[in-house]
């Protein structure tokens, strides 16, 4: 009898290394972004968490599968727990991390969305994905005045976007390979 899982070995290899690399790509891009928030005055999150994005953006993308972001966004929570990147929340990381993959995830792969062109559906795949995370984040840490919060949330969803037009952009130009791991 034959096993059939939800995913391959292969995507979970692929959504396995794309969740680590995007948790440790964050704190080496984040102090560059820090520089033009720490200007205006807003947590430099919600604008590198675009970067970051891109990843859970990407891994959806490729194996167009409910859940892949939601997962990617779960094993980045056990890292961050566990190596002490997100100490001050506790297991609420779990919500912090899953959120912005459910949204990925709501976006890419319901039909809510697949009259979109999918470069587009991308894009805001992962600046809802950026707003996810950064609504939750805002309610239980920051709490920032009106205009904060507007550039808050207004720079975390370009910056979502463009992670996600960036993953795209990625797409398009990897090997057959990768891109058939459906």
């Amino acid at each position: 009898m034959k096993n059939k899982s939800y995913f391959t070995l292969k995507q979970l290899c692929m959504m396995s290394f794309l969740a680590v690399f995007g948790m440790f790509i964050k704190p080496v891009v984040a102090p560059v972004f820090n520089l033009l928030t720490d200007f205006i005055r807003i947590p430099g999150g919600s604008v590198s968490a675009g970067f970051s994005i891109l990843f859970l953006v990407l891994g959806a993308a490729v194996t167009e599968k409910f859940g892949t972001a939601t997962l990617m966004g779960i094993v980045q929570a056990f890292i961050a727990l566990n190596t002490g990147f997100s100490s001050v929340v506790g297991l609420l990381v779990f919500i912090t991390y899953s959120l912005p993959g459910l949204a990925i995830d709501t976006v890419l792969c319901t039909k809510l969305f697949s009259k979109i062109p999918t470069k587009d559906r991308m894009a805001i795949a992962g600046g809802m994905g950026v707003l996810a995370g950064a609504l939750f984040t805002n309610i239980l840490y920051y709490r920032l005045a009106l205009v904060p919060f507007l550039l808050f949330y207004i720079f975390g969803i370009l910056s979502g976007a463009l992670g996600g037009r960036i993953a795209w952009l990625v797409i398009e130009r990897v090997p057959y390979s990768i891109k058939n791991m459906r």
